[in-house]
């Protein structure tokens, strides 16, 4: 048997942060992982540009997407069963749609893959394949396998692994779908992790984890563990880690370079409501300037178009990126994905203005806003990245890359 797993991508300003980031993606690669030896595995992630061959010989074709790729997923589905193939859909978007994504698919996979992906080929060489598949239970991370080094080239990549750490997060910030899908937080063994980086042979490692220092002594034992590899890493964490400076130092120690927070808008209000008031506008310069002083990057997105923005937050934000002395600034429109608190309360209160699910890429407004227009909130978010790509921006962000390459 083969099966061959597709990371769909859209062309869109969402593929290009993707791409950006440049590591293995958790939905294709963890089905590798668990996908039987006996099973040939063909692999096409669409984000760093890889080909579809819609001639493959193999008989199941597995699709996975987030929303802003729905719709990209769907036309290869209709491609391939065209071709009288097998198509799966997974990932985020049919988790929180199935009942439409079963439309355009063979199988729906709801939640995540392990367990149930085994027993959906099971059930195809049988002849018994259900529509739905849904794990009842979170996947207990100590059984999870390695990501495959050897079906889609490391080059691929641009010299960047990446190893999960953990799923899941203990916050439930109302725009974000890690809570919804994953639940609280599930960490691997850190003997796992170290083996999976020693035979990865990679000197660049993304800890792939939404909420890495979460548990503080699981991030010390990994920390220490990591120190002896002499690797560099990029990781995801709340700012907070700026106040351990006993977990920071080892973070340093053990190769973090660079490093993803959620800053999202200086405004103090707009991060209460939306559940993250425990980042303060206040201290962000203090915890950038602390990352600083032990030779690590900062990179966070900016998120524009919370209720409690007006005309004056693009200008707002602006000034705050240079007063923190952030040195990688993604600016997004806020999105209200299928399955988060914000998407509920939007479609409740009559707010959402589109499903058409490829406008939800970060570059669109999507919703009513209570003080502008979608062309005001787009044109403000074309203004602020025309003055933050200013020529000494971009100078200063060629000299933190360096740090990390």
């Amino acid at each position: 048997m083969k099966v061959c797993l597709i990371k769909a991508s859209a062309e869109s300003e969402f593929k290009k942060y993707k791409k950006y980031m440049g590591a293995p993606p958790q939905n294709i690669f963890s089905v590798a992982a668990c996908t039987p030896s006996d099973v040939h595995i063909e692999m096409v992630d669409e984000t760093m540009d890889m080909k579809v061959n819609f001639e493959t010989n193999a008989e199941i074709i597995g699709i996975f997407m987030s929303t802003p790729d729905a719709i990209r997923a769907y036309e290869l589905a209709f491609e391939f069963r065209k071709r009288d193939k097998i198509v799966v859909l997974g990932g985020l978007h049919p988790t929180f749609n199935k009942e439409e994504a079963i439309q355009y698919g063979d199988v729906v996979i709801v939640g995540e893959a392990e367990g149930i992906w085994e027993e959906l080929l099971e059930d195809y060489k049988r002849g018994t394949l259900k529509t739905i598949y849904e794990r009842e239970t979170p996947v207990d991370m100590s059984v999870l396998k390695s990501y495959p080094t050897n079906i889609i080239d490391k080059s691929v990549y641009k010299g960047v692994w990446s190893v999960l750490v953990s799923r899941g997060c203990n916050n439930r910030c109302a725009f974000c779908a890690v809570h919804p899908f994953f639940g609280n937080i599930r960490y691997r063994p850190v003997e796992a992790i170290v083996e999976e980086i020693k035979n990865s042979g990679a000197s660049i490692v993304e800890l792939h984890s939404d909420n890495l220092t979460s548990d503080r002594e699981y991030a010390k034992k990994l920390f220490k563990a990591l120190i002896p590899l002499k690797i560099k890493w990029v990781g995801e964490t709340t700012i907070l880690l700026a106040e351990d400076d006993e977990l920071l130092k080892l973070a340093a120690e053990s190769g973090l370079t660079y490093l993803l927070v959620g800053i999202e808008t200086p405004s103090n209000d707009a991060l209460k409501n939306v559940g993250k008031g425990f980042v303060s506008r206040e201290r962000v310069k203090e915890y950038i300037k602390k990352f600083h002083q032990y030779g690590i990057a900062v990179d966070s997105a900016m998120l524009f178009g919370f209720d409690e923005h007006d005309e004056t937050i693009f200008h707002e934000v602006l000034k705050f990126v240079d007063e923190i002395e952030l040195d990688v600034c993604h600016s997004v429109i806020a999105i209200p994905f299928p399955g988060t608190k914000l998407f509920e309360t939007m479609e409740k209160d009559g707010r959402l203005i589109t499903r058409d699910w490829s406008k939800y890429d970060g570059r669109h407004t999507v919703y009513k806003h209570p003080k502008m227009s979608p062309i005001e909130i787009e044109k403000g978010v074309k203004y602020f990245e025309e003055k933050t790509y200013t020529l000494r921006r971009y100078l200063k962000y060629l000299k933190v890359l360096p740090k990390f390459i």
